[in-house]
């Protein structure tokens, strides 16, 4: 305004008078316990400070603390003490006003809207005696007879301002008044009645509200409730309003607008003023930063499309590095994305009627087009058959010459059919309707989606509640025309190649969630293989795939790749929900409008011999099967999965799963029952079997009379080479097959133990186990078995290993894992090395989502139990330096390293062969 003046920088003595400094400082550097930016959301103060600790502005204390009772600060408990001691020491000095604070007992003084307006006003006392500048919590400009005013927060009310002062006769806003908060939480009702006149009767209140959640914004219903509270028999109209961005070009018309509305009879609510989004300037310098770029992280789901589809991939809205800022912007966006796939298939659909008209003419040179011409006709909608045709008819097209065939080499790339996708982020799911996603699936149009999800579990709960996200694959299943798949690249890597494969060939919409879980563009494949492992097996991510055709085909719809799933898509399978029974792709009509008796007998009979065909087939397929596994370094895992194919091709309806994912409750509703488990630690059982075995060891219910069960352990003999540990052998097969017995269970047969000192491992012990479990079962002369390859031995390993070479080299230079692969752990061990991990860790690193703390222990050879006190001091510091600064005699006559991580596995063998010594075969009773 005309009044408005520049404001000169404050002197340093005022700010120290005003402000008290050292008092700041103290509350700046104890963490507050709220955890929203207004105390108690604003409206309440619940903080509680000692009087002692509540100075005025220039640091004294005020009259009523001084004669109020205080306490001590709980932020320097030792104060107390200290004077308290110094009391007892010297009685005649004079006590401090802290100390007289402590000497009474008394509770703390909760801190109320009064006492925040009372130091406000002293500091705005000191500012205006100061700089003559005036401060109050409401400001009101403007002639104090007005009838109408504009309430503003938030905007530039020098904007406004000018624009009422110079209002003419013929404005609607001439002669109004403008209130401005200065002071907002605490609201001060009393200040608000004080500054506003009582003349005014209409009051327009413009918020800054990007995300609207409610009808009436936070200040509009702040406002109302002070002026209802004010006595007045009429109190004025407040009328709402969305305040957007205004130039100074524009702020004559909107406050027209305004108040225009304002003096209606019924004036209308929730109006938006002003642009919704400001102007943006062109990036330029250090502004690239914030230029719209895809992630570095979805590469990995970019780099096996590009491999699974090659050249002939497309995504429609790929973001393109010679595209300027609103170009890419426009072309991120789902509808441009939807219409161009249409537009893209509509002009390929004209090519394809152009090139069958043109195979029906004479228009060329020779012959030889025609031919391919019409080949290529007949399959441009099957992908393999027209790419692969493709070359021959652009090559023949090219030799010709004719006009005819320049016309259709103009667009020769439309000659190979392409895998055209969509590619999405987890933003379309909060609005399915305008995202692109509904007009996807309601078109049927055969179209790929992939939307990759970058929320991480541990972040879930930390989403805008006002913006609900929505499943999109849940509501994709639900239209029942799309092809539906769940992945996560960083759980399995299969399962995603599957997914795109089947989405491409299928014949009309399809989605693919991609799991991508990171909190940072910045962060390590590390991170993001944590978070999707913690969601997958915690289910929040379950990995699935959808086909709503292959039912036709006599296939399942639903496969499950993963173990859990979450409850929402376990009610979607069962189908007990009633918006999945009204959105049926095939809907059923009354059969008095679509049927007579007739059909409906045939069907009724259809059904039944359906369902008897389908009790027939049970019984054939024989006995169920359960396989429950506990396995550390995955050997009982993969031997139980083994198992479970094996029992499927003898007709047994298998299930394998890991012992602790188990529910104990349904044992004894089993028929057959077998269970693999390894030996960790001391004859432990491994991770993820050790609270099933707790419960079936304590279970005082449990009846297994009707259940058959079979155990084959995993261990190794020379382990433990005392005789009193001897007993650890294959000790939590052994256990749980007592158990199990106890509690009344039929043996199938007799417990299996497999050995690593065996010629070929456990697998010596497992190829006699295995045939006497089939024939207990009766499957074991079945015909037409699939032929599989034999087991992989360590001899086997040994022979394609290049003289125990293997991929050790490889798998040590690999940062991504602590460990190293099963088949170099095995020739690891013909070089005196263990893979181990620490146990007492397993619980914590997979809550986290970690892998095992994986280390290496060393054996060094000691011929003779004979060492050189040189040879001493080098394996000493091999073990301070390299390991965990142990190093053990064993009673195997050998040096013993634990705790050596991979990186500095090569170092350590190094320097045990520097001190010539070697590790050659050391981990068996070498001496």
């Amino acid at each position: 305004s005309q009044n408005a003046h520049p404001i000169s920088h404050e002197s340093r003595e005022l700010v120290q008078n005003v402000l008290n400094i050292d008092l700041a400082r103290q509350y700046q550097g104890v963490k507050s316990q709220e955890t929203t930016l207004y105390v108690g959301e604003g409206r309440s103060q619940v903080r509680e400070i000692g009087l002692n600790e509540a100075p005025t502005a220039n640091g004294s204390l005020t009259q009523s603390e001084q004669t109020g009772s205080g306490e001590q600060s709980p932020r320097d408990p030792s104060s107390a003490s200290s004077s308290s001691s110094d009391r007892k020491d010297s009685s005649s000095r004079a006590p401090s006003v802290a100390e007289s604070a402590t000497t009474v007992d008394s509770q703390p003084k909760p801190v109320s809207s009064d006492d925040v307006d009372s130091i406000c006003d002293s500091i705005w006392s000191q500012i205006s005696t100061a700089t003559g500048r005036k401060y109050s919590a409401f400001a009101y400009t403007g002639p104090r007879n007005a009838e109408n005013a504009l309430f503003l927060f938030g905007s530039d009310p020098a904007l406004f301002g000018a624009e009422f002062e110079s209002a003419t006769q013929a404005d609607f806003f001439r002669g109004v008044g403008l209130i401005t908060p200065t002071l907002y939480r605490p609201w001060l009702t009393e200040r608000l009645n004080e500054a506003v006149p009582k003349t005014v009767k209409r009051i327009a209140v413009l918020e800054q509200v990007r995300r609207k959640t409610t009808k009436w914004g936070p200040i509009l219903l702040d406002l109302l409730m002070s002026l209802k509270s004010a006595g007045q028999q009429q109190s004025p109209t407040l009328v709402g309003y969305q305040l957007g961005y205004l130039e100074v070009s524009t702020i004559t018309q909107a406050l027209s607008g305004i108040f225009q509305n304002l003096l209606a009879k019924a004036p209308i609510q929730n109006l938006e003023i002003g642009q919704h989004d400001g102007p943006k300037a062109a990036l330029s310098g250090t502004q690239k930063e914030f230029e719209l770029n895809q992630p570095k992280l979805e590469n990995a789901y970019m780099k096996i499309l590009d491999q699974l589809f090659g050249q002939r991939l497309h995504i429609v809205n790929a973001l393109s590095k010679g595209d300027n800022v609103e170009d890419r912007t426009i072309s991120s966006t789902p509808g441009y994305g939807f219409g161009s796939l249409l537009a893209r298939k509509e002009h390929r659909e004209r090519f394809v009627s152009e090139v069958q008209a043109a195979a029906k003419t004479r228009d060329f040179t020779t012959d030889a087009p025609l031919k391919w011409l019409s080949q290529w006709a007949l399959a441009a909608s099957d992908a393999d058959k027209a790419n692969k045709i493709a070359p021959e008819v652009i090559s023949r097209l090219s030799t010709d010459g004719s006009v005819a065939a320049s016309k259709l080499l103009s667009s020769k790339g439309l000659f190979y059919k392409e895998s055209q996708w969509l590619m999405g982020s987890d933003a379309w799911a909060y609005d399915l309707g305008n995202s692109g996603v509904h007009h996807m699936l309601a078109s049927g149009e055969n179209m790929n989606m992939l939307i990759v999800d970058s929320t991480p579990y541990s972040e879930r709960t930390a989403e805008d509640a006002a913006r609900r996200k929505k499943d999109i694959g849940l509501y994709a299943m639900n239209f029942g025309n799309a092809y539906v798949a769940s992945t996560a690249v960083y759980s399995s890597y299969t399962q995603v190649l599957s997914a795109m494969m089947e989405a491409e060939a299928f014949d009309g919409p399809s989605v693919v969630l991609a799991y991508l879980p990171y909190n940072h563009e910045e962060d390590s494949p590390m991170t993001v293989l944590q978070e999707t492992k913690k969601a997958v097996d915690l289910g929040y991510w379950p990995l699935y795939r959808w086909n709503p055709k292959a039912e036709e085909k006599g296939e399942e719809t639903f496969k499950l790749d993963s173990e859990r799933i979450k409850h929402e898509l376990q009610q979607f399978l069962k189908r007990d929900n009633q918006l999945s029974q009204l959105m049926r792709r095939h809907p059923q009509f009354h059969a008095n409008l679509s049927e007579s008796y007739g059909t409906e007998v045939r069907k009724v009979q259809k059904r039944k011999a359906k369902d008897a065909y389908e009790v027939l087939l049970e019984g054939l397929q024989g006995a169920p099967m359960t396989i429950l596994f506990a396995s550390d370094n995955g050997n009982a895992e993969n031997l139980s999965k083994r198992l479970g194919n094996r029992g499927k091709a003898r007709g047994l309806k298998t299930m394998v799963m890991a012992m602790d994912e188990y529910p104990l409750e349904d044992m004894n509703n089993e028929e057959n029952i077998v269970f693999i488990t390894s030996t960790a630690g001391q004859g432990e059982f491994p991770q993820n079997g050790r609270n099933f075995w707790e419960g079936v060891k304590n279970s005082t219910d449990l009846d297994l009379a009707t259940v058959n069960f079979s155990v084959f352990a995993l261990g190794d003999s020379h382990y433990w080479p005392r005789k009193e540990d001897k007993h650890y052998y294959n000790k939590p097969g052994k256990d749980l097959f007592a158990r199990l017995i106890t509690l009344g269970g039929k043996s199938l047969v007799e417990c299996g133990l497999g050995d690593d000192q065996d010629p070929d491992g456990y697998q010596t012990g497992y190829a006699e186990w295995e045939p006497k479990l089939w024939e207990a079962l009766g499957v074991a002369n079945v015909d037409g078995l699939p032929e599989e390859p034999p087991p992989l031995t360590n001899e086997d390993i040994k022979i394609g290993s290049n003289f125990l070479r293997g991929t050790i080299a490889e798998g040590l230079v690999d940062e991504s894992t602590g460990a190293i692969s099963a088949s170099d752990q095995q020739l690891t061990k013909f070089h005196g090395i263990y893979m181990q991990d620490d146990r007492d860790l397993r619980d914590e690193r997979k809550a986290q989502g970690l892998e095992p703390a994986y280390s290496f222990m060393i054996r060094c050879r000691l011929p003779g139990g004979v060492a050189t006190p040189t040879q001493w001091n080098q394996m000493d510091a091999i073990s301070t330096q390299l390991g965990n600064e142990t190093m053990k005699l064993t009673t195997r006559q050998t040096f013993q390293f634990h705790g050596i991580v991979k990186g500095k596995l090569k170092p350590a063998m190094q320097g045990i062969n520097k001190a010539l010594m070697t590790t050659i075969a050391a981990c068996g009773d070498v001496n």
